[in-house]
């Protein structure tokens, strides 16, 4: 979820995962970004500067410092207060490693827990509306999923957050923005929640899951009812506008 906002007259923008892993190719000498990319993956281009820094510490700070909007920003981001304004909804899962859902929802009074480890879950009261940080934080920098061998991890769904995951799924609608099949973690995650659960039939709506996605095809279509998700079509030229305008409707 994009946010925008100006710095001494200059727009800017969080970084791209794209400009991520051009950064941490530069961090190891590795000027030409596209050229490590002819030799592996994006994950492996992580994998291999973790190994040449001894850790990721040097680019997580830099992602840190270049992820700092202003509460002004997540006030005039639409999509943000959009989720803020779900009031029926107390609990959110985010792969993202930023604070930026979690400001927006302090800022429209929402009382919020973040929950990234097995000990904040026990921090965590039924009240509050719960941030589900599935792939770490900023305040976790330990337990950030960057790299080849934390995805790895992370799809053997064996810790805390995954056992959490598999109790909240039960007897709730799921809704997916900002994921794709293009991501083969994430298509194994799809994979991973249908075997588990497979169909719903108590389901009141029939279905468990749904996706907001830029201009679908067939080709995608197929692929996610498969995993019983519903796709939800969203205008690829106006795809923050047309989220936003879903959030939108699911609160009125």
């Amino acid at each position: 979820m994009a946010v925008s906002w100006e710095d001494g007259g200059v727009t800017k923008r969080g970084p791209s995962w794209g400009q991520l892993v051009d950064q941490a190719a530069r961090l190891v000498g590795a000027n030409e970004p596209s050229l490590l990319r002819m030799r592996g993956s994006d994950l492996q281009i992580l994998e291999y500067v973790k190994s040449k820094k001894d850790g990721m510490q040097p680019l997580i700070n830099w992602l840190n410092k270049n992820m700092e909007p202003p509460d002004t920003a997540l006030l005039s981001s639409r999509i943000h207060g959009a989720l803020a304004g779900l009031e029926n909804c107390n609990l959110f899962y985010t792969t993202n490693y930023d604070d930026f859902l979690e400001r927006a929802l302090h800022l429209s009074n929402r009382e919020v827990v973040t929950v990234s480890s097995e000990h904040e879950l026990s921090q965590s009261l039924h009240q509050k509306t719960q941030v589900v940080k599935f792939h770490g934080d900023f305040n976790r920098p330990e337990a950030m999923v960057l790299t080849e061998s934390d995805y790895d991890r992370r799809m053997m769904f064996e810790d805390a957050l995954d056992l959490k995951m598999r109790s909240d799924v039960l007897g709730k609608v799921i809704l997916f923005i900002g994921y794709s099949f293009n991501d083969a973690n994430v298509a194994y995650l799809f994979r991973r929640l249908n075997d588990v659960f497979g169909k719903l039939p108590q389901s009141f709506v029939g279905k468990r899951a749904y996706i907001a996605y830029s201009n679908p095809s067939d080709f995608e279509r197929r692929l996610f009812h498969a995993r019983d998700i519903e796709v939800i079509s969203i205008d690829g030229n106006q795809r923050e506008e047309d989220i936003a305008g879903l959030l939108e409707g699911m609160a009125s």
